[in-house]
């Protein structure tokens, strides 16, 4: 058997896969390149950087399973998978506590100033300490909002609730206030009344139509001039150009940034000319532990379906009776 993949894995997890299956590791391979290597491939492992879609899987007869190294599915076109018969499974534990831990640093980091004031000590600018301009914000006792409370924004809510007595808001549409109560959290159904009420605004929503730019410049007007904006999910459901918009003129505090839309974003994306916006290049789940995690649940899976056993983390669990068979 043969699986195709388009990105490095752990090692630990690339090793084990190989005791399984024929490897084809295609890092360096364009799109196109990939594109056609398909349809010799019995299983695709899928990283960031390549998306599937029906018109690519309608030249793979062979491709029996899809496995998604990471939890968002805005690269693969599931009905797609579904209508084809290919089981799609993904790691939705693997990035919970890497993602969040990112979120939460890069709250400090907005707070604080530290990549400026890391540049302005390392320029001998050490009297900047002394100016209005270094002066940062306390976390403790803040209301953190939380827009998506699935796996990561619980677990982010459970790290600022304990560590910082922060008060947790949450919006989301897919859960009601009993449930939310019992998570610690307290829901308020509409996002801007939400964002009056923060001083920290964290996203972790997926990627949809649904999704695109709800964090829009209405929602970012409603926030105060000491609030901060974090997006570790994804680029897309961010305005930008709102965002951009909002800290040139003032309007909120800072914002930590890990993803973009697009990816990579282009050399002269006007957030990296802000001092108070925290930049990472989408690596929020980039730890040795959450790649492992992720690596081996992905390949773990992949290989179960490829000896015809039921997998644990299936996307489209309808496909799973129909599935294509060898």
């Amino acid at each position: 058997m043969k699986v195709l993949i388009n990105r490095p894995i752990h090692p630990t997890a690339l090793a084990e896969l190989e005791k399984h299956a024929t490897v084809c590791a295609a890092f360096t391979a364009s799109t196109p390149e990939l594109t056609e290597m398909l349809p010799s491939a019995d299983a695709l492992l899928l990283c960031a950087g390549y998306s599937i879609g029906a018109q690519e899987m309608a030249k793979a007869p062979r491709l029996r399973v899809i496995g998604r190294h990471g939890v968002g599915l805005d690269n693969v076109d599931v009905q797609a998978a579904t209508e084809h018969g290919i089981p799609l499974v993904y790691t939705p534990y693997g990035p919970t506590e890497s993602t969040a831990e990112h979120a939460f640093a890069l709250m400090f980091a907005v707070a604080r100033r530290l990549p400026f004031l890391d540049r302005a000590t390392r320029a001998g600018r050490f009297g900047i300490r002394n100016q209005l301009e270094s002066r940062g914000l306390e976390l403790r006792g803040k209301v953190l909002g939380i827009v998506g409370f699935g796996r990561i924004g619980q677990r982010l809510a459970e790290m600022s609730r304990q560590a910082l007595d922060m008060t947790i808001l949450v919006y989301d549409p897919f859960l009601n206030a009993g449930t939310v109560q019992d998570l610690n959290a307290t829901l308020v159904p509409d996002l801007c009344d939400l964002a009056r009420q923060v001083d920290i605004l964290s996203l972790h929503i997926p990627a949809t139509p649904e999704t695109h730019h709800l964090i829009d410049s209405t929602v970012i007007q409603a926030m105060g001039k000491h609030a901060i904006l974090i997006n570790a999910a994804r680029g897309a459901v961010l305005d930008q150009a709102a965002l951009v918009q909002a800290l040139q003129e003032g309007r909120i505090y800072g914002a930590g940034i890990d993803v973009y839309d697009p990816e990579p974003p282009p050399d002269d994306n006007p957030l990296f000319a802000l001092d108070r916006v925290v930049l990472s290049p989408h690596i929020a789940s980039n730890t040795e532990e959450g790649r492992l995690l992720m690596g081996m649940t992905v390949v773990k899976d992949i290989v179960a379906v490829l000896e015809g056993k039921r997998p644990q983390y299936l996307a489209n669990a309808q496909v799973w009776e129909n599935r294509r068979q060898p």
